[in-house]
């Protein structure tokens, strides 16, 4: 079990990322437009297209680059990526999500090879910071937007927890790729 203490260590490391920033972010946006910003209903119903945008120098001191590639743009999320499901009561989705993060846990702890586990820490870290969002305030706190200037914008206001997922999906898809015998190997078992 000792070998699993490093993913743990990776998991909480990750959630606290997301915790973290999401505290900051909630913080000063109330500190700036009041307490309603923790009402995921009243933000949804006042801001349900632009959501609350904020500039870099505000929320961290100094611009340092980063407002050509990225946006503070606070929304909330009731459904899950890109905003689908949202119609779905909170409670199913957390359900859903909670179901979802034991399983994977049990994969990592029980059945997982060596390759599979920074993946797989990444992706649970990130999926409890979003479910303790949703357990909280009914939806998931989102404040990053990826554009290119003013020539393009992604589509999707995401977070720190959601990197982390996308990150962990796209390194479990390159060590399945590079250790695919072992793989085929596993789904013939």
């Amino acid at each position: 079990m000792k070998r699993f203490f490093k993913y743990i260590a990776i998991i909480i490391a990750v959630f606290a990322a997301d915790f973290l920033s999401k505290a900051y972010l909630l913080n000063f946006f109330a500190n700036k437009w009041g307490d309603s910003v923790y009402d995921a209903n009243l933000i949804c119903a006042k801001c349900r297209i632009n959501g609350i945008v904020a500039s870099w120098s505000d929320i961290i001191g100094g611009d340092y680059g980063l407002s050509n590639l990225f946006n503070i743009h606070f929304v909330w999320n009731r459904g899950v990526s890109f905003s689908a499901f949202n119609f779905v009561l909170p409670i199913i989705l957390s359900v859903l999500m909670a179901a979802i993060i034991i399983g994977l846990l049990y994969y990592l702890f029980k059945k997982s090879d060596v390759y599979e586990r920074l993946p797989l820490a990444f992706i649970i870290g990130g999926a409890l910071g979003n479910l303790l969002d949703r357990l909280r305030f009914g939806a998931v706190a989102d404040f990053i937007q990826w554009h290119f200037g003013g020539l393009w914008t992604f589509p999707a206001i995401f977070n720190i927890g959601d990197v982390f997922i996308t990150f962990g999906v796209i390194l479990y898809l390159i060590n399945m790729l590079i250790n695919r015998k072992k793989c085929l190997k596993k789904l013939g078992d």
